[in-house]
């Protein structure tokens, strides 16, 4: 069974090193993955094979490919295009409107803190926090 968000969160205060290395090595695959993600699949991985948390494997190919098996967002991934809006007050400040879907797929409730990543000029990345 899939560990819930707040365990999530401790294993990864648990492993910090670990889950560094698990996005490095993802990251060097060209796939973008966040923290609850990775923690996610490593640790479907090592309940599959009856363990808490297995330590990590040498090789970060070995890493890499047991990632990809059990991350669901590497075999779905899809992008989500949204256009960002001004703020109807005049201000000038962009508005990016989120869907209800997206808040249902990804665990979200209203009031969860986000934290924004410019991956590239027409790419952010949204991560709870």
């Amino acid at each position: 069974m899939k560990p819930a968000y707040r365990e999530r969160q401790e294993l990864r205060r648990q492993f910090p090193d670990d889950v560094d290395r698990m996005l490095r090595c993802l990251k060097e695959a060209g796939v973008t993955a966040t923290d609850d993600e990775a923690v996610g699949a490593w640790a479907e991985h090592s309940e599959e094979n009856f363990a808490g948390w297995l330590a990590l494997p040498e090789l970060d190919t070995t890493l890499r490919e047991i990632l990809l098996e059990n991350l669901p967002s590497a075999r779905s991934r899809t992008a989500l295009h949204i256009t960002v809006v001004d703020a109807p007050d005049g201000s000038g400040d962009p508005i990016i409107p989120l869907p209800s879907e997206l808040f249902e797929q990804m665990g979200w409730k209203v009031g969860d803190g986000l934290s924004i990543e410019r991956v590239d000029p027409d790419t952010l990345l949204l991560r709870r926090i």
